[in-house]
């Protein structure tokens, strides 16, 4: 004779482990998003400098800081761990300028940032060009006479990038932003062909306002990311003896 099946006993409390799961869960989230809004920013800093060390570049967008004494603007790049490794002919670039800045008004509101293998002259719209326009004012043109000599006399090469803001151009002489800044790397280019500047250590380009440094939602923003940078990097050996 068969022995009769008990039923299996149905827990119906197990719906407890799942919500005790998720509880879990919850908590842990929780803890996450407090911590990382006590982040040390110090720590931080920390991490950044030591990433842009390892790899040669700048984790966060810097301003550089001026030439002329008292216009310093905050700037880890000028002397943190990513300007570590750079070669000399720029560092002695980057002291010559200091000089020469100290006693020569042509180069004033230049900013210079220092990178790994580059150094960076930044000029904003203002001071080279009108609102608009691609011809370079008399004070820009200045300056660059003064930056030529330095440039060409030492083997550096000079790649010249023209970058706007995100709004669209309304002259009708330019097409797009595209067309504006390729403009204004081109007119920065030619009057540094025409002070001495060998041609094959130039190049221009043109990023519209695909490569900004600040945010473009402000007039502040927009005002940074109106602007002409001078790339310059070390002639390879090799290439200066062709």
């Amino acid at each position: 004779m068969r022995k009769k099946k008990h039923a299996e006993h149905v827990n119906h409390e197990r719906w407890l482990v799942s919500y005790a799961d998720f509880i879990t869960l919850l908590f842990a989230f929780f803890v996450v998003m407090f911590a990382v809004s006590q982040v040390d920013s110090r720590k931080v800093g920390r991490f950044t400098e030591a990433f842009s060390k390892a790899v040669g570049i700048d984790v966060f967008p810097m301003t550089g800081d001026s030439l002329l004494s008292g216009g310093k603007v905050p700037d880890e790049t000028s002397s943190g761990p990513s300007a570590q490794g750079m070669p000399s002919v720029l560092d002695e670039l980057h002291a010559t300028l200091r000089k020469i800045a100290e006693s020569n008004s042509a180069l004033q509101g230049l900013q210079v940032i220092k990178l790994r293998h580059e150094l960076v002259l930044r000029l904003p719209e203002g001071v080279f060009f009108d609102s608009g326009d691609a011809r370079v004012k008399d004070a820009t043109a200045q300056m660059l006479r003064v930056l030529t000599p330095e440039l060409s006399s030492r083997k550096l090469e000079v790649r010249v990038e023209g970058h706007t803001d995100n709004r669209p151009i309304a002259s009708g002489r330019f097409r797009s932003n595209w067309d504006l800044s390729t403009e204004r790397a081109g007119a920065v280019m030619t009057i540094l062909l025409a002070e001495g500047m060998p041609p094959e250590r130039v190049s221009i380009a043109g990023y519209a306002e695909y490569r900004p440094i600040a945010d473009n939602a402000t007039d502040d923003g927009r005002k940074q990311n109106r602007r002409v940078d001078l790339v310059v990097t070390a002639l390879v050996e090799d290439e200066a003896k062709q």
